[in-house]
């Protein structure tokens, strides 16, 4: 097993907790101790899918100033889960194929034969 699926499969498991414990949110569960662990697992998917989640900066910025909606905030966090979830399914399973494919991008042809 390489690293890169290791790397899917951990960011996987935390994006699914992430957005698990965000339903959870939403369905009435208010708790300061429930938001740090959204934003401590939010965190850690920001870094597991770093290269392509640097876009989420720029939106969680925007949010906060033209819908003054602070990233710590119910909707803040609502928002930053499912961001940083799409953008690190998007790099995960769709741009990682062309990073670094599992077989040769050109064939070789085997004109040769003895």
């Amino acid at each position: 097993m390489n690293y890169k699926s290791n790397l899917t499969r951990i960011w996987s498991a935390v994006a699914c907790l992430s957005l698990v414990l965000s339903a959870f949110m939403w369905f009435g569960y208010e708790s300061q101790n429930l938001k740090y662990a959204i934003l401590a697992l939010n965190l850690l998917m920001f870094l597991l899918s770093l290269p392509c989640s640097i876009f989420a900066i720029p939106v969680v910025a925007a949010s906060a100033y033209y819908l003054e909606m602070h990233p710590t905030s119910s909707e803040g966090i609502y928002l930053g889960t499912i961001f940083l979830a799409v953008l690190g399914a998007v790099q995960w399973f769709w741009i990682v194929r062309f990073w670094s494919p599992s077989e040769p991008l050109m064939q070789k042809l085997d004109l040769i034969r003895e």
